[in-house]
């Protein structure tokens, strides 16, 4: 089966969306620069596909058209280096984590450009994650729980922080029974939530992983029927600490339900 590889166009988009720097917020290496002779370039950049061009690639997408495998949409600018990294170990970088590099390297370039002064530097200490957890499975509805966890990867205690989770909100029975449930932030199609965290108790510790979010959710069959794009709306969460840029990490609703 032929490869959907990108166009030089496209690579020419991915690579200026981000100010040819590579996407992965531990490196950000400027990718292009001069050579010797006046007339010529180095590239040590890539446009690499968030989902594989073909069959058997990491983190292919049966589901995506030829056209979509091509797109800006599924593409992200890495240097070599890291392209290589990515695409040799899919399980540790899914295709979630590389949309929330491509996202952040786009917004911290946008911040840049507007002159709105340097970026702030990637929290690099704190590791986000996003998943969901089975409760009562009958044939006619699913219970579930989304579960926020945080993981302090740095040497100081992480904090303090806050923490947004927006999800459809026609998932959630009774958002307002939730303490973490934010009205004025919740629309008819987006049901929203923040935790904060402020106290020294609150902090999280080197190597230690914390639960810092858990919503209750379902699927029935109504919801299954009547789902339309359901599946393929974002589900988001977004991290800010003082000093640093806002980390988010989107999936899709699809990948949070087996009904």
């Amino acid at each position: 089966m032929a490869r959907d590889d990108f166009t030089k166009q496209t690579q020419d988009i991915l690579a200026k969306r981000v100010g040819v720097r590579c996407s992965n917020p531990s490196c950000r290496k400027l990718t292009t620069g001069p050579r010797t002779e006046s007339h010529h370039i180095v590239n040590i950049g890539v446009g690499a596909h968030i989902t594989a061009a073909s069959p058997g690639g990491p983190r292919y997408g049966p589901s995506l058209t030829p056209q979509q495998r091509q797109s800006p949409e599924n593409g992200i600018w890495l240097c070599q280096n890291c392209a290589k990294l990515v695409d040799n170990d899919r399980l540790r970088y899914p295709a979630e984590l590389l949309r929330g590099w491509k996202a952040q390297a786009e917004a911290s370039t946008l911040a840049a450009l507007e002159g709105r002064g340097e970026p702030h530097p990637i929290d690099l200490s704190a590791e986000l994650d996003l998943s969901y957890a089975e409760g009562q499975i009958r044939s006619d509805r699913h219970d579930y729980r989304l579960e926020v966890t945080l993981t302090n990867r740095g040497t100081e205690p992480l904090g303090p922080y806050h923490i947004d989770l927006e999800i459809p909100s026609r998932v959630v029975a009774s958002p307002e029974e939730q303490q973490s449930y934010v009205p004025d932030r919740s629309t008819r199609e987006v049901a929203f939530f923040r935790v904060a965290a402020s106290t020294t108790e609150q902090e999280i510790y080197p190597g230690d992983t914390r639960l810092v979010m858990s919503v209750p959710y379902y699927i029935d069959q109504r919801l299954f029927w009547n789902r339309g794009d359901l599946f393929e709306q974002p589900v988001g969460v977004t991290l800010y600490r003082r000093g640093f840029g806002p980390f988010t990490l989107e999936r899709l609703f699809g990948d949070f339900q087996i009904f």
